[in-house]
């Protein structure tokens, strides 16, 4: 893609500034209508070292309101960071709706630093273009709109323009040995980079390669393609939403290969399930050690009819666990901010810690569940989720070296009930019953064909769907420790 832009462009004095007075104001009241409509944007600006990074960002934000944007300057992962999947430090700083994120270098910056020093960069690097395509195409999907420059300078000019940083007491410290470094192997980058910036071009986030020699043509290029690309995107937004809202997957459900039950095929006394619970426990403890020991992240993910007996499965679950390696995650209706943000976004912010479980009870198959059947979202938006979860658990398994699995708690209409009234007349147990629980149970034909289709579309190797027989809840509770037990010993 470099090979055919001309470095040698430049802008005169009295030219420049009759073309950006009315860019700029133009693109402020761009901010404004953005936050009108709700629509989220995301600033991607790369380049070369000593391109004017930092330079392009600063002219950015002059022209917005300083309470409609956030800055982030990416740099080395924290920590925190690295204890996560590579993706994560970047979801959790998308904008909310009506909001611009900037992104002073990004995941593509983060993605060629830290893969080209690993070990096999070739197949990380493949990876990591994969994940970044995948998180822009969904962030595309939910009405982001993404806008990404690369400014692109020769070697001459770079060589120039670190020297006379060198030479400049304030900036001097900017020029590290690893500038040079990378500065010296130009020629050996140029390729990777342009491969790179190729295969991560796409219709719904697009590059705009920058010609960056000279400091004016450089500034105008940029405000020129941005204002034009987001009037150009807020035009078509009412088209494209009336579009997504008529769209109807016509394709019938798959067959559901996950087999439901209620009853359990084997039954045990309570004291029996309880002296196996014991064992189980202390062997889960073990595994919880070895986890952290090895440093690999651990999620379940807990759905079920209501009333199937989450709470107490998964009390017996991390009874035995350290509580300081384990994280229990209540989902209930997103509140207005987390509704702001893409629906993956609330929770992939709470991914587990590299050695660390985290425990969903209730999670992201909301979409295809309750927003679904209670028209909370849209038939196109429910219908795309199967796909964006799928690749969500994907992606983390691979990112993160860590495992999924995921309990459905399968309970019959009959026992339901039974557990219902059992509920109401409990004064211990009647805050756990609610209009809510007898609405959804009046919904439950509903609800069984969302379930069956979500098993049939999100069972995959990677984060399998086990069916527990909830009928029995002790029997439910040693099937599901030992299910946890298997997954485990296998992912070690």
């Amino acid at each position: 893609m470099f090979e055919k832009y001309d470095l040698t462009k430049i802008m005169d004095d009295a030219a420049f500034e009759k073309a950006m007075t009315p860019m700029k104001e133009r693109l402020s009241i761009l901010q404004r209508t953005l936050r009108d409509l709700n629509i989220p944007v995301i600033i991607v600006i790369e380049g070369w070292n000593a391109a004017g990074i930092t330079m392009s960002t600063k002219e950015i934000i002059q022209s917005l309101d300083p309470r409609g944007f956030s800055l982030h300057a990416t740099d080395k992962a924290t920590d925190e960071e690295r204890a996560r999947p590579f993706m994560w430090r970047f979801w959790i700083k998308t904008p909310s709706k009506g909001r611009i994120a900037l992104f002073a270098r990004s995941w593509y910056s983060r993605a060629l630093a830290e893969k080209l020093s690993s070990i096999g960069w070739k197949k990380t690097l493949k990876d990591e273009i994969h994940s970044i395509t995948v998180f822009e195409r969904q962030l595309s999907d939910s009405g982001v709109i993404i806008i990404k420059f690369f400014l692109h300078i020769s070697k001459d000019e770079q060589k120039t323009r670190l020297l006379e940083r060198e030479r400049n007491p304030l900036t001097a410290w900017l020029v590290t040995p690893s500038i040079w470094e990378f500065h010296h192997n130009y020629e050996t980058y140029f390729p990777l980079i342009d491969e790179f910036i190729e295969k991560t071009d796409t219709a719904y986030a697009p590059w705009h390669i920058i010609e960056a020699t000279d400091r004016k043509y450089t500034i105008y290029k940029v405000y020129s393609s941005l204002v034009k690309n987001l009037e150009k995107r807020i035009a078509a937004d009412s088209e494209e939403r009336s579009k997504k809202g008529k769209q109807k997957n016509i394709d019938k459900p798959p067959k559901n290969p996950v087999q439901r039950r209620s009853s359990a095929i084997k039954s045990y006394s309570k004291e029996e399930c309880q002296d196996l619970l014991s064992n189980l426990q202390i062997e889960m403890l073990e595994l919880n050690y070895l986890l952290f020991k090895r440093k690999i992240p651990f999620i379940i993910v807990y759905e079920g009819w209501d009333a199937a007996g989450k709470g107490g499965n998964i009390t017996r679950l991390a009874r035995y666990i350290n509580p300081l390696g384990y994280n229990v995650l209540p989902v209930s209706a997103p509140n207005d901010y987390e509704s702001q943000h893409h629906y993956l976004w609330r929770f992939i912010r709470h991914y587990p810690k590299a050695g660390h479980f985290a425990i969903y009870d209730r999670s992201w198959y909301g979409r295809v569940m309750v927003e679904r059947v209670e028209g909370f979202c849209s038939e196109s938006e429910w219908q795309r989720a199967y796909q964006e979860i799928n690749e969500m658990e994907q992606d983390y398994v691979d990112s993160s070296g860590g495992g999924i699995v995921k309990f459905w708690l399968e309970i019959s209409k009959e026992e339901q009930l039974k557990r219902f009234h059992q509920r109401e007349h409990d004064p211990l147990k009647q805050y756990k019953i609610t209009e809510e629980d007898w609405r959804n149970r009046e919904k439950w034909d509903l609800y069984d064909a969302a379930v069956d289709e979500m098993l049939a579309r999100t069972n995959t190797p990677h984060a399998p769907w086990i069916v527990i027989e909830s009928d029995d809840k002790w029997y439910a509770r040693v099937k599901t420790l030992k299910e946890v037990i298997r997954h485990v010993e296998e992912l070690l």
